[in-house]
């Protein structure tokens, strides 16, 4: 099975020579997808990491997960307990 990746704009106002302005997108056959559906059901039967992923899921995103986030320092705050933080990013913020 194969999939052809096409290079979509994410935004049409933006760079257009800039290759961060674009998002891959994969067009495969309809078996492809019908195998990508239930090796995806199996997935998510029993892995039990999928409660904990906010991205990429139905009705969840990152701003989902940023308040998860602060009501559990909150919370560990007010219990006086400790918490450590490692934030990973693909680029230094900016400020």
């Amino acid at each position: 099975m194969q999939a052809v990746v096409v290079p979509l704009v994410k935004c049409k106002t933006g760079n257009l020579a800039d290759t961060n302005n674009y998002k891959a997108t994969a067009i495969s056959n309809a078996l492809s997808k019908l195998f990508e559906s239930v090796i995806a059901k199996q997935v998510f039967t029993y892995a039990d990491c999928e409660k904990h992923q906010f991205g990429f899921k139905a009705h969840h995103s990152t701003g989902i997960c940023t308040q998860v986030f602060k009501q559990t320092v909150i919370m560990l705050i007010e219990e006086v307990m400790y918490l450590h933080v490692l934030l990973i990013t693909p680029r230094p913020f900016t400020v």
